[in-house]
């Protein structure tokens, strides 16, 4: 009575039959819908590659509107050769500028400028004679333009360009890795989701190994008491009770170890109460065509890792020529007592400065950008040897796929029939047994083999849905592409 209880207080336990307890049906669909929908695994995986968002944006941030403004007030007192004696100047400037940079290697720059000066004291000694030199107030206003154009070295914006495609299949690569990620993701619960379905039916078969063996001892401890049986009969059968009954113990530590991994996985209450919802017809092994290798992410992200190294070592190479650049300037000046008057003069163009020019430039004396360009080329070769080696191994993974889901399949299936044969040779066995025609010894092998073909028989039905999600995930149909 004493074991008896224990027993159901263990079936209680594994159960989980707490009133409190949430209960969730759980389908292979509705295991890969919360994994994505609830598992921190996921989540930290998102936002891992949300970080990789940042990258791009440092290279666009080089072609981003750039204004500043600038206002003071100033006290000058010092001489210069232009000007010399006891004098004090007071100053308010006012300066504010906007720039652009642009994709064709463009740069612009427009700035305007307003000085207003106040002089006190007297000056002499000055080297000609201007305004400032006489006037004792006077407002100064400015504009300028300022434009610059690659002409070779980033030849009209071409480095430019390659270093933002560059950025950008750089950002579509991760993307795709984070999607094959994620399948990478379901797919591990997937394969927790069958072992522990395996270990649940591992416990319930021990169980019922174990009622078996309880009846047989019941059995045979009547025949003993009528003295119908052989010399250490009972002995045996008691042990093999005794064997199943810690077999249930092991088995049940595994279990509900497996159990709190799946919930932990999933992210859920520590309480819920998983459900296996199985199909209750093995399906057939599906008829699919080999799929390409350039149609899974995995190799379509490495292409686009190779088209960001060949823009970098294009950006690199461009960058590194001698620079030549088109220089264009135009400026106006307004100078009066009266800052209306100054204005005035500014806007009309009285005073322009107009310059245009060429500026080459050059850097040498290391070898450092020698060096570099070797490096993008390396680069660039690494990621096309990534992808030969990668579209190779596809195509053996493809085939082996394939092949472990046949095997599982063939294996179920065997496993299925020796099920059915142990079965129905137990029960002659036992009716063997029963009229004194068999040997305890072949009934307690017979029970043994069914147990042992029960645990096979779990284990393949799981082996063969994980080989299926396999050939499914590498075939990237397990999940969709995750925007």
């Amino acid at each position: 009575m004493v074991k008896q209880f224990s027993l159901l207080a263990l079936v209680f336990l594994l159960l989980g039959s707490s009133v409190y307890a949430d209960k969730i049906p759980l389908t292979q669909a509705k295991m890969a819908e919360l994994v994505i929908q609830k598992s921190l695994n996921l989540k930290e995986t998102d936002l891992r590659y949300e970080q990789y968002r940042y990258a791009p944006f440092l290279v666009y941030g080089n072609y981003e509107w750039k204004w500043s403004i600038e206002s003071g007030y100033q006290v000058d007192k010092t001489e210069s050769l232009s000007l010399i004696g006891d004098y004090r100047f007071e100053r308010y400037k006012t300066v504010a500028s906007i720039s652009k940079s642009l994709i064709t290697g463009t740069s612009l720059i427009f700035d305007v400028a307003r000085t207003s000066q106040k002089r006190d004291g007297d000056s002499f000694a000055a080297v000609g004679s201007s305004p400032a030199a006489t006037l004792s107030q006077i407002t100064f206003d400015s504009w300028g333009v300022s434009l610059e154009q690659s002409l070779w070295g980033n030849s009209f914006g071409s480095a430019d360009r390659a270093r933002i495609r560059a950025a950008e299949s750089l950002y579509k690569s991760q993307n795709l890795l984070r999607s094959d990620e994620i399948q990478n993701l379901v797919l591990q619960g997937l394969r927790l989701y069958w072992d522990v379905y395996v270990s649940q039916e591992n416990f319930n078969e021990s169980m019922s190994a174990r009622d078996r063996y309880q009846k047989l001892v019941g059995s045979i401890q009547r025949k003993s008491s009528l003295g119908y049986t052989l010399p250490g009969e009972l002995n045996q059968v008691q042990a093999e009770f005794e064997a199943r009954q810690l077999s249930i113990k092991t088995i049940s530590r595994t279990y509900l170890k497996q159990m709190e991994s799946l919930v932990t996985f999933l992210n859920l209450p520590a309480s819920t109460e998983i459900q296996f919802d199985i199909p209750k017809t093995i399906p057939a092994i599906p008829k699919l065509t080999p799929k390409g290798a350039k149609d899974v992410r995995s190799i379509q992200s490495q292409d686009l890792k190779i088209a960001s190294a060949e823009d970098d070592l294009k950006y690199v190479d461009s960058n590194n020529r001698p620079k030549l650049a088109l220089i264009g300037k135009l400026s106006a000046t307004g100078v009066d007592e009266s800052s209306s008057e100054s204005v005035s003069e500014l806007t009309r163009g009285t005073h322009p400065n107009a310059y245009v020019g060429l500026r080459l430039s050059h850097t040498f004396g290391s070898d450092v950008r020698k060096e570099e360009i070797l490096n993008k080329k390396a680069t660039l070769e690494l990621e096309k040897v990534k992808q030969q080696r990668s579209i190779l191994e596809f195509d053996d993974r493809q085939k082996q796929a394939q092949r472990n889901v046949e095997v599982a399949n063939q294996v179920l299936e065997s496993l299925s029939k020796q099920k059915l044969y142990r079965e129905k040779a137990l029960n002659e066995l036992n009716r063997s047994y029963t009229q004194g025609r068999t040997d305890i010894r072949n009934l307690i092998d017979a029970m043994n083999a069914l147990n042992t073909t029960e645990v096979a028989h779990s284990r393949a039905v799981g082996d063969y849905f994980i080989a299926l999600n396999e050939w499914a995930a590498l075939r990237d149909e397990l999940i969709k592409d995750k925007e």
